[in-house]
């Protein structure tokens, strides 16, 4: 009888170990935040680890996330050349981190050639119009003119020729425009003008919002036959801002002091101190077609007084607005122009013609 018993207690406490063994998990796994994860881990990579879990089934974390591993089962290592093998893992001293016993190595994975994909040759772009002056000059040539008869005889016609440089951080903008035009008789339109504005940005500081101001200086010199004025110049200096810049939009403003110096043919001039104030928009619709849109504003600054009684008898302001559409499928660098200028000059009305004109053309451009 006390034999039967002994039997009993010892088939009991062997059930007991088996059970204990089958229960215990077969990893434990300690994340950097402080969580732990108890589970068979199946797999590691250089990468990550894949880990059997009763509540979640199989789920894999990152290696990164892991402070340290222990596994009481063979686990599938992957190294970072392809090599597998079958090793059991213990966490290092302090448990930071862990210490790898390889068992043996099953596979080495040499790296297969995938075979090379099938060459799809892309829709060639239509090449972009090259200048005849180098890859950072952007020149065009506009050419516009109207001829109507019957009840009225008018002919008009009008160009233009800008030169445009632009190679980080400087750029800079010559422009000469003219235009004649007769109806019934009677010179309806005649104006010459000319335009140079240069800019630099100040790419030299480090902040990015210091890079979006630039310097810049200016002259613009006007004939007008139509407004009895000879000459007017006006030559202006300061600093810009870059409000918005990017390959499709660009919106900049500058303000700066000046002098301005004008003649009507009569013979009167005057001359003053100016202060101007300046706004540019361009947006790219797509890469054939853009719109562009400039203001500016100067006045006198030469008595604060009669600036504050007068001021708009002593300024004046001009606004333009163009789009220009590219034809490349015709000739490649030709396209349309349409643009809307309006010129408002108060002292035009101390001598007697009208303070404002406005100009409407429209033409082909070609790009060179």
């Amino acid at each position: 009888m006390r034999w039967r018993m002994r039997e009993i207690l010892v088939c009991s406490l062997f059930v007991a170990v088996a059970i204990g063994t089958r229960t215990a998990p077969a990893g434990t796994i300690r994340l950097r935040n402080g969580d732990r994860l108890t589970g068979r881990i199946t797999e590691i990579t250089p990468t990550r680890v894949a880990v059997t879990t009763q509540f979640a089934g199989g789920i894999v974390i990152k290696l990164s996330t892991v402070a340290s591993m222990r596994s009481n089962r063979p686990v599938k290592w992957i190294g970072k050349k392809n090599v597998t093998k079958q090793v059991t893992i213990t966490p290092a001293p302090g448990n930071v981190g862990w210490v790898i016993h390889t068992i043996k190595i099953t596979e080495v994975k040499m790296p297969t050639l995938a075979p090379p994909l099938p060459l799809i040759a892309p829709k060639p772009a239509p090449p972009a119009p090259t200048s005849l002056f180098g890859p950072y000059w952007r020149n065009q040539l506009y050419l516009g003119g109207t001829n109507t008869t019957g009840n009225a005889q008018s002919t008009q016609f009008t160009s233009s020729l800008n030169f445009h440089y632009v190679r980080k951080p400087d750029n800079l903008l010559l422009a000469f425009d003219g235009g004649y035009g007769v109806t019934n008789g009677q010179e309806s339109v005649g104006f010459a003008s000319s335009n140079v504005l240069w800019k630099r940005q100040l790419n030299e500081f480090k902040p990015k919002w210091a890079k979006k101001i630039f310097l810049f200086t200016q002259n613009t010199n006007l004939y007008n036959a139509i407004q009895g004025l000879s000459i007017r110049s006006d030559t202006e200096g300061g600093i810009g801002y870059y409000l918005w810049s990017n390959h499709k939009t660009e919106l900049d403003a500058r303000i700066g002091p000046g002098y301005t110096y004008a003649r009507y043919f009569h013979g009167q001039s005057f001359s003053y101190v100016n202060a101007s104030a300046a706004l540019h928009f361009m947006y790219r619709i797509d890469r054939n077609i853009k719109f562009t849109q400039t203001a500016n504003y100067v006045t006198s600054l030469e008595n604060a007084q009669d600036y504050q009684i007068s001021s708009s008898s002593n300024g004046h302001v001009g606004a333009t607005s163009a789009l220009d559409i590219g034809l490349p499928q015709i000739i490649r660098g030709m396209g349309l122009r349409f643009s809307f200028t309006d010129m408002y000059d108060n002292m035009a009305g101390a001598q007697g013609f009208k303070r404002n004109s406005t100009l409407l053309v429209a033409g082909m451009t070609l790009k060179f």
